[in-house]
């Protein structure tokens, strides 16, 4: 009897009315960082269009990883596996350079004439690059973009996803 007694006790005082909460959000995972030097990690993430809709999809971007390089990567357009996933692009084949200057505001500079692209993939290069500068770390994001070519200085742009 004093063995169930005692028990009852510590069952009482063992549940001290703290009540059960459900998982709450905490926003996106944390990024990858290299661990030699605390620098960005190496995946990247690039916008392209899933039913007309720009989406991101990460992928490994090797190392070391940069603005230009993650631009780059999206002018390739997606990957066979993201194609069959329904992954488009609005961008076409950019001949010659790009430059990023970090700002704020970042600008990119296209040697490749601007006007031929569309809204959509315009919206896929600003949204691109701003994920590349926000994982590059050093870099002052301030909202907007300004895209630069031979042809058109676009006004300031932002992401729209």
């Amino acid at each position: 009897m004093k063995k169930l007694l005692v028990l009852a006790v510590l069952l009482l005082v063992s549940a001290c009315g703290i009540k059960p909460t459900p998982v709450l959000g905490a926003g996106p995972a944390p990024t990858l960082r290299n661990p030699v030097n605390g620098g960005p990690g190496t995946d990247v993430i690039l916008y392209f269009l899933r039913d007309g809709r720009p989406a991101p999809v990460t992928r490994p971007g090797g190392f070391p990883v940069t603005v230009q390089s993650t631009l780059a990567m999206l002018l390739e357009g997606p990957s066979s596996d993201e194609k069959a996933d329904g992954y488009t692009t609005a961008l076409p084949r950019l001949v010659g350079g790009i430059t990023v200057s970090p700002g704020p505001p970042a600008t990119i500079t296209f040697s490749s004439p601007l006007r031929p692209i569309g809204a959509a993939g315009i919206n896929q290069l600003v949204c691109t690059t701003f994920a590349a500068l926000t994982l590059d770390g050093g870099s002052s994001v301030n909202g907007t973009i300004a895209l630069i070519g031979p042809d058109v200085q676009l006004p300031y742009q932002t992401c729209q996803a």
